[in-house]
């Protein structure tokens, strides 16, 4: 799945306890308990401005069993995918 959802991203990311980062070689990220890396924490506002000023969209892996994932991948949006669920409720202005 994927979206550019503010909201349904920060869910996903609260329900692994996990808090927006940037990782000083990789970028945007995710801080998961008991991880170690070199992660500079950010807020939520800063964490989505840059989401939004770099194109992406938020990929990851709906859990289908009782066993949560964290995976996830951070990619450029493709406009001429699937519409998010954002996008589904309103129309996008041109």
């Amino acid at each position: 799945m994927s979206t550019t959802d503010h909201l349904e991203i920060r869910r996903w990311a609260e329900s692994r306890e996990a808090a927006p980062i940037a990782h000083r070689a990789e970028g945007l990220g995710f801080d998961f308990p008991d991880y170690d890396d070199d992660i500079d924490p950010m807020t939520w506002d800063r964490w989505f401005a840059e989401f939004d000023a770099r194109d992406l969209e938020f990929v990851y892996q709906a859990s289908e069993t009782e066993r949560q994932t964290n995976y996830f991948l951070l990619r450029p949006r493709n406009h001429d995918q699937a519409l998010t669920t954002q996008d589904a409720r309103a129309p996008r202005s041109l």
